[in-house]
């Protein structure tokens, strides 16, 4: 199943983040490689992102991270940068 969040925060030099869920759920960790795209830009603060969630060493964290943006009708569509 896909969700979709804000990233909330990311530490460039750890390589961890975390994304406030837009269904209003605790904050959930994901880490730099989880993320779908080119890794010469690390996410930042604000950026929407759809994933799915796994449960690794005891917690629930992102993976599979893809960037969204509105499209024509408000709806939201996923795409690799």
């Amino acid at each position: 199943m896909r969700y979709f969040g804000t990233v909330k925060a990311f530490d460039e030099t750890r390589g961890h983040g975390s994304i406030q869920p837009e269904h209003g759920h605790e904050e959930i960790g994901f880490e730099r490689g989880a993320v779908m795209w080119r890794r010469s830009a690390d996410p930042t603060p604000g950026q929407q992102f759809s994933y799915e969630v796994e449960i690794g060493e005891g917690r629930e964290r992102a993976f599979n991270l893809r960037t969204i943006t509105p499209s024509h009708g408000g709806l939201l569509c996923e795409r690799f940068m």
